[in-house]
């Protein structure tokens, strides 16, 4: 058994207060978004490096290797990196002492050190990525996002600011807290999930699928007041990631998001009831049960007989609505040359299945939501 946490965690209300603590100045270079500079950074002695001046969407290895080559121009002692999980995959690269270009840092054992001091601070709930050292980018060369882990890419400080939450988008918060219920669901069933990640698994789901109740139940209004619950579960579901990989979930939408441009929380929501449906047809009396138990409690499903998984599909229904998948461009006929790519490009995840998952058990994933 292995378990570790790298990073030191610290929690702020404000950017104001975060800056102080951390003594931001002329020798930082903040990697982020124009409107959230605007919003929120403008006082900020720090230097900055906008992301959206090389991609306006999931970062590519194209999109990268432009800010590598922006950013060894430069002259900092720390990177910190604000914005959701795109920046800050792209930063543990750019925070890399390398010279080489993405491919050729997706290489098998490529294991640079890291030439700044790095600092993630998250502004969505959903990837936890602030904590963990993997890079995911789409490579279109090959039809698909691959991930990678660098030794070097976990921060020094990954920090959880309330503030950023304030102003997130209802489609960016649905989508990004969905990815990290995923995270957790997945990893709690992980074959090689342990006692500690089971710990913040089961934590991180409980507080999501109760903030997600709140929503049906008294509107949108109740985000804010939970912000800091869905910032922390996300880290808490981060922190399993950094220690245990993601399972099949992750693995269709890796490709699908890939071949469709979809966003990685929109993606993944998509896969999380069906697949499940699966694990919980194949292996009913494992460990699933204790997953199943948790949303039967929570969203109160009746003791007839019904699927929990069924119900968490309604309740994703109603917070994460998402479109069938023909809506997106896929046809019947993508079926099973898609689940022949996932099997071919996403076996670092596939791995951590709950229970195998065959082609034909992909193809009947996407014909579940055609």
């Amino acid at each position: 058994m292995h378990f570790a946490l790298r990073p030191q965690l610290h929690g702020h209300e404000t950017f104001a207060a975060f800056a102080e603590a951390q003594t931001l100045g002329a020798r930082d270079l903040i990697f982020t978004q124009r409107i959230l500079h605007k919003t929120f950074m403008q006082d900020s002695a720090a230097q900055v490096l906008f992301y959206d001046d090389f991609c306006d969407g999931e970062p590519t290895d194209v999109a990268v290797d432009e800010m590598l080559t922006a950013i060894r121009k430069m002259d900092f002692d720390r990177l910190v990196a604000i914005g959701g999980g795109s920046i800050l995959d792209s930063a543990k690269v750019l925070a890399l002492d390398s010279e080489v270009d993405v491919a050729g840092l997706f290489e098998a054992g490529v294991q640079p050190s890291r030439k700044a001091g790095l600092i993630l601070v998250p502004t969505t709930c959903g990837t936890g990525c602030e904590v963990t050292c993997v890079s995911v980018f789409d490579f279109p060369s090959i039809g698909s996002k691959i991930g990678k882990a660098f030794d070097a890419g976990f921060a020094d400080h990954a920090v959880l600011v309330d503030e950023f939450l304030s102003k997130i988008p209802y489609p960016v918060f649905a989508t990004s807290s969905a990815d990290a219920l995923v995270h957790a669901m997945e990893i709690y069933l992980a074959p090689k999930a342990t006692p500690y990640t089971d710990m913040f698994c089961m934590a991180a789901i409980k507080s999501i699928l109760e903030g997600y109740m709140r929503i049906v139940e008294h509107g949108r209004e109740s985000i804010q007041q939970d912000a800091r619950a869905y910032l922390i579960a996300s880290n808490m579901a981060g922190i399993a990631l950094a220690n245990v990989l993601a399972g099949g979930v992750h693995a269709i939408a890796m490709h699908f998001g890939s071949v469709h441009h979809v966003p990685h929380g929109e993606a993944t929501r998509l896969f999380l009831p069906p697949v499940f449906k699966i694990y919980y047809r194949k292996a009913p009396e494992g460990k699933i049960t204790e997953i199943a138990q948790l949303i039967t409690e929570i969203l109160k499903v009746p003791q007839d007989g019904t699927n929990p998984f069924d119900a968490l599909d309604s309740l994703l229904a109603k917070v994460v609505p998402t479109k069938r998948l023909d809506e997106y461009g896929m046809t019947e006929g993508d079926r099973r040359p898609y689940a022949a790519k996932v099997i071919e490009t996403q076996q670092r995840l596939l791995v951590n299945n709950y229970v195998p998952l065959s082609d034909k058990d992909i193809a009947a994933v996407y014909t579940d939501l055609m």
